[in-house]
């Protein structure tokens, strides 16, 4: 990252961490740091297994896809790509968004890949990731109207979530049957961008329009063709289906480790849901994704428990999942960069 960016991060974990403060102080923080002291051990081990199946689960969607794509990868390969995916995610603003590029990067690196394949691949595993997110979301809503009824806050939640799914899949059809149109329109926008570049920056020669067609063309015609084959979606959809369970137990499984538990059924419903946070412009959505669970649990009927129990429990969660693949993805990240480097010099 450029001076730029890592000055960018720097805000955004800056006001990650304001967004915590602000948390600790309204609920108590000597209060929280008791709760997490008394956690079993065993529970928070097994948040840390969970969440490791959660990045397993996705690493192998992203190796699927990539062999789909005609590029022989493995297992470990797909499963440090999603670690190196976690890391871009949470050290970039905008979650995915911010992330991606750099993901893309170290496919290149990690396989045979060229950019825009790579990208493609991380397109696909994105798009997939969010419908086996919404169904756990329904079913968790579903689950705790039979059991007893649908607050109105819940009914709201509940009434969003299928409207944006539905509006979002409209609009993704209606890009995806224009999609010739729109990818030559954005090589013509990014050429006139790349031009003056090239004029301010001597030494960087931005590439011809033309070539940035074909690249986006080449971007366009993967996701043609991992769009038809119905095998791989299938998969793919079943692995994240797998991760998201992961990240659900593992929410429930931190409760249960301080001693203050919640139900399957909430944990269904706040996961989905809290990660919608992780598009605010804050490193991998950190303080975002903590309030709005917080605010799921404490201002609906999904648990009766004291605010800094709620906050414990998702601290303790939270943690976990930010740093467990923020921290292997770094290391991947370092090891390619060690890498490079060394066959530059040689």
């Amino acid at each position: 990252m450029d001076s730029r960016q890592l000055r960018t991060t720097a805000l955004g974990f800056l006001l990650a961490g304001v967004v915590l403060a602000v948390l600790g102080w309204l609920v108590g923080v000597d209060e929280v740091v008791a709760i997490l002291r008394q956690a079993d051990n065993r529970g928070v081990g097994l948040v840390g297994l969970l969440i490791c199946g959660w990045v397993a689960a996705w690493g192998f969607g992203i190796r699927d896809v990539l062999r789909a794509l005609d590029t022989p990868t493995s297992s470990v390969t797909g499963i440090l790509l999603s670690a190196g995916a976690g890391f871009a995610n949470n050290v970039t603003p905008f979650g995915h968004a911010g992330g991606e590029p750099l993901t893309g990067l170290l496919i290149v690196d990690r396989t045979s890949a060229p950019y825009e394949r790579g990208i493609a691949a991380m397109a696909t595993v994105d798009t997939v990731n969010v419908f086996p997110s919404v169904g756990f979301g329904l079913v968790g809503l579903g689950w705790i109207a039979v059991d007893s009824s649908l607050s109105h806050q819940l009914t709201i939640v509940a009434v969003a979530a299928v409207v944006a799914t539905v509006v979002g899949s409209l609009l993704g059809v209606a890009g995806w049957r224009r999609r010739s149109g729109l990818a030559a329109r954005l090589a013509a926008g990014l050429s006139h961008i790349a031009r003056p570049i090239g004029s301010v920056m001597p030494r960087l020669t931005p590439p011809s329009r033309a070539k940035l067609t074909a690249r986006i063309e080449g971007f366009v015609a993967d996701l043609e063709l991992i769009a038809g084959s119905r095998r791989t979606l299938t998969v793919v959809f079943g692995y994240s289906a797998v991760g998201w369970l992961c990240q659900i137990a593992a929410l429930w499984a931190a409760f249960e480790a301080i001693g203050a538990p919640i139900s399957f059924a909430a944990a269904l419903v706040v996961v989905p849901i809290g990660s919608v946070a992780a598009a605010l412009p804050l490193p991998g959505g950190a303080g975002g994704i903590e309030g709005l669970l917080v605010g799921l649990l404490v201002a609906t009927p999904l648990s009766t428990l004291p605010a800094a129990s709620v906050v414990a429990g998702v601290v303790l969660f939270r943690g976990v999942a930010f740093w467990l693949p923020t921290a292997t993805g770094g290391i991947v990240f370092a090891e390619s960069a060690v890498r490079q480097r060394r066959q530059r010099d040689s």
